[in-house]
């Protein structure tokens, strides 16, 4: 009986010891790891929610760009750290989700090591051309894609991310010849796709939206079930007859596997009121994005989904990694 009581006390000791550290959390600046560099969407997604997050819940959110393996040395940095909350990642697709089948290496495991919060931001992808490729659409662009005798060159701006498998899709799909040519991020590819010194690219709309309006890049078709608002003249993949090109890069926030169940509520309600904030649909929209939420639960069978997903497009594409 004593036994009893002594396990009895010691349960309740626990449960309130974890009810106290979530109504006090966070008691200290948490940090956010960003896999990519400075200066990309998922770094600009990230400083906007953490000034959002420190806003809501009284504590400093503080971005920590941990570029370097295509996203993965980052995203493994939060899945050895330790689960208190104060460790958390807000990563894209390639690390999470589409790049998994073409990595090597790979240090964690996406369904073990992390506990999900929310997806909170979806944008939109581009078929964009340079300005000085003679093709002036999309049926032309494939045109001279099979005419070619060496085909034509086409940017993946991240081994492994959305674009990369689109990319790859494309070829087997359509029978394009495709050059590919790798880059260590979208600044780079961007700015030699503005110079003409490669072809033809899939990219995110945030980073090209403004250089089609101004004329430094030409924009075939979008990734999306309808036209987008932004680029009302731009037609679908779905409409030039391919439906399944719908894809729309995703950003997720997860917290290492363990991390308290409170804790990971606390976090989800409050990135959900951000989702809502007029003004930050205002500067996501700004930059081509949207903000988004789920629920922890929906938010670990999205990445299931998109894990089998681009797989099995992996796997019919041929695509390889670096």
């Amino acid at each position: 009986m004593r036994k009893l009581k002594w396990w009895t006390f010691g349960l309740m000791a626990l449960l309130a010891a974890t009810s106290s550290y979530a109504d006090d959390y966070p008691s200290r600046p948490v940090r956010l790891v960003v896999p990519f560099p400075a200066g990309g969407p998922t770094d600009i997604i990230a400083r906007h929610i953490a000034k959002r997050l420190t806003d809501e819940l009284g504590q400093q959110f503080i971005v920590d760009n941990r570029g370097g393996a295509n996203g993965t040395i980052g995203t493994d940095i939060v899945a050895k750290a330790k689960p208190d909350g104060y460790t958390l990642v807000l990563s894209a697709s390639g690390p999470l989700a589409s790049g998994l089948s073409l990595y090597k290496g790979i240090p964690y495991d996406p369904a073990k090591d992390f506990t999900p919060i929310t997806v909170a931001a979806t944008s939109s992808i581009v078929l964009v051309a340079a300005p000085a490729f003679p093709a002036a659409d999309f049926a032309a662009f494939l045109a001279l894609a099979k005419s070619r005798p060496s085909g034509v060159s086409a940017e993946l701006n991240t081994i492994g991310s959305i674009h990369h498998l689109l990319t790859e899709l494309l070829r087997v799909r359509t029978g394009a010849k495709l050059l590919l040519v790798p880059y260590k991020g979208s600044g780079p590819a961007i700015i030699d796709l503005m110079g003409s010194h490669v072809d033809v690219g899939f990219e995110s709309v945030p980073g090209v939206i403004d250089h089609i309006k101004a004329g430094k890049l030409r924009a075939y078709a979008v990734a999306t079930p309808a036209r987008l608002d932004t680029m009302p003249d731009v037609p679908t993949f779905k409409e030039l007859g391919m439906a399944e090109f719908v894809a729309e890069p995703w950003w997720a926030i997860l917290a290492p596997a363990g991390t308290p169940k409170d804790v990971v509520d606390k976090l989800s309600t409050a990135l959900g009121r951000i989702a809502k904030v007029p003004e930050v649909k205002e500067q996501f929209a700004a930059q081509g994005m949207v903000p988004a939420w789920m629920s922890p639960a929906d938010t670990t069978q999205f990445l299931k989904t998109e894990v089998k997903r681009w797989a099995d497009i992996a796997k019919e594409s041929g695509a390889k990694g670096e």
